[in-house]
């Protein structure tokens, strides 16, 4: 498995992370306040040409202390116009984070782990 990891950047604070890509599988990790900008980091990460024909994700919100709805949206806007559609676990989501989610109508595509 390929480790595409991305760590902070001098001045950046990276909120979204490729943690690793094997072929259609893909594992992101979201943390700390996941709002307004983040949305163009999250744009960013998901146009990375590792991404291409993933199928599978796994997004990792344990470290997610806030996440908006605008980079909720960010973050599944490409799921949902992917065909076909791909599968999507959501790890360590909290209320407020799963709420987010909720609000992009991605719910058919999310599958909630703890």
């Amino acid at each position: 498995m390929a480790d595409h990891a991305r760590g902070p950047q001098a001045g950046d604070e990276r909120r979204v992370r490729i943690l690793s890509v094997d072929g259609r599988r893909a594992e992101l990790a979201l943390s700390g306040e996941v709002t307004g900008v983040a949305a163009a980091q999250i744009e960013e990460v998901l146009l990375d040409p590792a991404l291409q024909g993933v199928m599978e994700w796994t997004l990792d919100l344990s470290g997610v202390q806030r996440l908006d709805t605008i980079c909720a949206y960010a973050l599944v806007r490409p799921l949902l116009t992917a065909a076909p559609p791909v599968a999507v676990r959501v790890r360590g989501a909290s209320r407020q984070a799963r709420r987010a989610l909720h609000q992009t109508g991605a719910d058919h595509l999310l599958t909630f782990e703890d």
